[in-house]
């Protein structure tokens, strides 16, 4: 146990199951990692329920800018759950399509895109949100979706840019017999925090090794050991 608190706010349950599982490899354990966004509450639990409530980029867009002058989301988090920090989750792939002004980096021959990307999303994400918090924030920005950062788990190889990683992933946990009945769940959340754990995801060791195929989840990463470890030192 870290004796501290953090909350998540992600897109969807499964980001919050693999996001869980790399906080654990800092100390974390489950009492100590709320989930603000979705909650439990409002969680599509049925794997075949296309459509996560609250699930969206739009969801954590609404949940940053809040109504009214007011941030229910992270006024919970920090004064009822007694949270030191929350995770802000996003994937990138579909983020010019929601709606607001957003212009991604030059990816062809850029070797920062990743790092490029990730610092428009936080400086979009502490806009909605008007410098608020910053002290208390970590970014879990997955470049494109976290299915790219689960990759590394099966693939010893750059995960960044390879295409339609939901698909990719979900052929190699076929491939693996890691299915949704070996672990006796039909929660999103439940089975991607159960086969990342099965694969040593929470294991600080081994989720260095993981973190060498993916520029964006190394981000991640990196922050945890700057806010946690150095803190420490």
């Amino acid at each position: 146990m870290r004796n501290e608190i953090i909350g998540i706010i992600a897109e969807g349950a499964e980001d919050q199951g693999v996001i869980k599982n790399i906080l654990r490899a800092f100390g974390f354990d489950g009492s100590e990692i709320k989930l603000i966004r979705p909650g439990l509450s409002k969680d599509a639990t049925d794997r075949h329920h296309d459509q996560q409530s609250i699930g969206t980029i739009q969801g954590v867009k609404n949940s940053c800018i809040g109504k009214n002058g007011k941030r229910p989301d992270f006024d919970k988090a920090f004064a009822v759950l007694d949270c030191n920090n929350i995770v802000i989750h996003l994937d990138t792939a579909e983020i010019e399509e929601q709606g607001f002004k957003f212009t991604r980096p030059s990816k062809e021959n850029n070797v920062n895109y990743c790092k490029e990307l990730r610092s428009k999303v936080i400086d979009l994400i502490t806009d909605w949100l008007e410098n608020n918090y910053q002290d208390k924030l970590l970014y879990a920005i997955a470049i494109e979706e976290i299915e790219a950062w689960c990759l590394t788990l099966f693939e010893n190889r750059d995960t960044v840019h390879i295409r339609n990683s939901k698909s990719a992933l979900q052929k190699l946990l076929v491939k693996s017999n890691l299915t949704y009945n070996k672990f006796r769940t039909n929660n999103k959340r439940e089975f991607f925090e159960a086969f990342t754990k099965y694969k040593k995801l929470h294991k600080k060791e081994q989720l260095f090794k993981y973190i060498e195929n993916n520029a964006s989840m190394k981000n991640f990463v990196d922050s945890l050991v700057e806010k946690f470890e150095k803190k420490e030192d």
